[in-house]
């Protein structure tokens, strides 16, 4: 049976390595067109849609979010601002880096513990377990739906493969 760490901290790794790789594939392509990708951040599809650098900012705010409610750790603060797409990219090492410093044991033992959830102006409590299956997971692959759309907008030649790569790393052929 999976533990709540195997069904947390490795998929949302898996969600943020896929984001900087959809997010290179997008810059080279911008550059390779002659066009400015600092207008990356600025994409939307629909007049009242986040944009592009929203996307990003709320992929890592949510695997922070995360993090801090199934280790019982302290928040990492985030502003919600405009980021720039060097910004973005740090945001998304800094958080690569603190999913792999989280404690297993730490997040294992906190399956049934009450967290709290705010979805928009709404909050809401769950235990650990189901925040993570209702929550941070869907919203990051939301996000990521949303750039990868974004992306593919713009002519970006994005497949499936480029998507789904990282969440099959692990398997082989048959």
């Amino acid at each position: 049976m999976s533990s709540l760490y195997d069904i947390s901290i490795p998929a949302y790794t898996d969600i943020t390595k896929t984001t900087q790789s959809i997010l290179k594939k997008g810059e080279e392509h911008f550059k390779s067109q002659g066009k400015d990708v600092a207008e990356l951040v600025q994409l939307k599809i629909a007049e009242d849609m986040l944009n592009f650098g929203v996307q990003i900012f709320i992929i890592v705010a949510t695997g922070r979010k995360m993090i801090e409610r199934v280790t019982g750790g302290s928040p990492v603060d985030t502003p919600m601002k405009e980021y720039t797409l060097p910004e973005l990219h740090e945001l998304l090492e800094s958080l690569l880096k603190e999913l792999s410093q989280v404690d297993r044991s730490q997040v294992d033992e906190r399956g049934d513990t009450e967290v709290p959830c705010k979805f928009g102006p709404e909050e809401f409590k769950a235990k650990a377990k189901d925040y993570v299956f209702g929550y941070p997971i869907p919203t990051g692959y939301f996000h990521l739906n949303m750039m990868y759309a974004l992306l593919r907008g713009q002519g970006v030649p994005l497949g499936k493969k480029d998507y789904m790569g990282e969440f099959m790393k692990t398997f082989t052929k048959a």
